[in-house]
């Protein structure tokens, strides 16, 4: 019984450790672009910040994405953007 509260609690603890935001893709078209903000708006009304290793110089609103993004508190944080069309 001891080491099975011993497991558990390492489970917990480790679970508890783990990020509370997960990577995915979004695929949508720009509405607009702030470059000073370093933010982009897709067609789903969403606003998402782009990292510093992101290129934004070959973006323009209306074109199709798809981009790498986490949630962190409220907002979206983008580490990769891909054209698609």
């Amino acid at each position: 019984m001891k080491r099975f509260m011993i497991f558990l609690s390492l489970a917990v603890v480790t679970a508890l450790s783990m990020p509370a935001w997960a990577s995915t893709e979004v695929s949508g078209s720009i509405n607009s672009i702030d470059p000073n903000a370093r933010e982009i708006v897709l067609d789903n009304g969403k606003t998402y910040t782009l990292q510093p290793g992101v290129d934004m110089a070959k973006l323009a609103p209306w074109d199709k994405v798809t981009i790498n993004t986490e949630t962190k508190g409220n907002q979206n944080i983008v580490d990769k953007v891909t054209k698609t069309g």
